[in-house]
């Protein structure tokens, strides 16, 4: 859960609690697992959990590439 969709409801506050005491180095107790600046920096030292979305661009620095041979 790197970052909310817009369409999907915001997961309950317990929830992120109870993901923060399992994970807490991603600030979910108080981010709502949206990707602010400490939540980054917890991906960075501590990688991604079950948890976190595999599809959205996590540290938002191009984390993946292809070279196509253009």
């Amino acid at each position: 859960m790197a970052s909310i969709s817009p369409s999907l409801p915001p997961p309950s506050d317990d929830y992120m609690k109870e993901l923060h005491e399992q994970y807490p180095y991603y600030g979910w107790n108080h981010n709502a697992g949206y990707p602010t600046k400490e939540h980054r920096q917890g991906i960075k030292e501590h990688g991604t959990t079950p948890y976190h979305r595999r599809t959205f661009n996590l540290l938002g620095d191009s984390q993946l590439s292809f070279d196509f041979g253009d």
